[in-house]
């Protein structure tokens, strides 16, 4: 024999102003579950010092036009205003932003590969304007000098090409990525006027 007990469930009736409490509830909810977003990290008024020879980023002929050519400054006696940057860091990847021209850092080439100059771009966004920072280590310990690597292509990273270019600056362009003195970069806070 089956019994049937009757429904206890109180009964709401939904009018116009429980329907919009509801979905305020139902909204607040979301809110406060949502994960907060990644906020960026940003690092301004960096020198970017070369491990090989002490020189530093800046634009060919202190230039801030779109597609000035990336160089590193070897004379000490130079003070470029475009040797200053920001680099503003989202997750493991980093945009390389100049200060005085307000550029990003990218290869040349639409196709990025071996052996591109290094320019810099009204900053868009774009993969070519992603870097990757790995940094060098000593047996277990990481050391202040880096890499910037292509995101986009982990295997190419900026080094010096001291073969060009006049005795006071190198040329830069992509290389395969290795740890050497060549390619190993550090950020210094510089606060003194360019």
């Amino acid at each position: 024999m089956s019994t049937t007990h009757p429904s206890y469930a109180p009964s709401i009736r939904l009018t116009g102003l429980t329907t919009a409490l509801a979905a305020t509830a139902l909204t607040t909810g979301a809110l406060v579950m949502a994960p907060a977003a990644h906020a960026d990290t940003t690092y301004t008024q960096q020198r970017i010092i070369n491990r090989m020879d002490g020189s530093r980023l800046a634009m060919l002929n202190d230039s801030t036009a779109d597609g000035a050519e990336v160089i590193s400054l070897r004379a000490p006696g130079w003070h470029f205003k475009t040797s200053r940057w920001t680099q503003i860091i989202t997750g493991s990847t980093r945009v390389i932003k100049n200060e005085a021209s307000g550029k990003c850092i990218q290869p040349a080439t639409a196709t990025p590969k071996e052996g591109d100059r290094l320019i810099v771009r009204t900053c868009d966004g774009s993969a070519a304007q992603n870097w990757e920072r790995p940094f060098d280590n000593v047996g277990d310990t990481s050391t202040s000098w880096g890499l910037f690597q292509l995101a986009s292509d982990p295997t190419l990273a900026i080094g010096l090409d001291t073969y060009q270019g006049s005795g006071s600056w190198n040329n830069l362009y992509l290389i395969r990525s290795q740890t050497s003195a060549d390619r190993l970069w550090r950020s210094v806070k510089d606060t003194t006027t360019p």
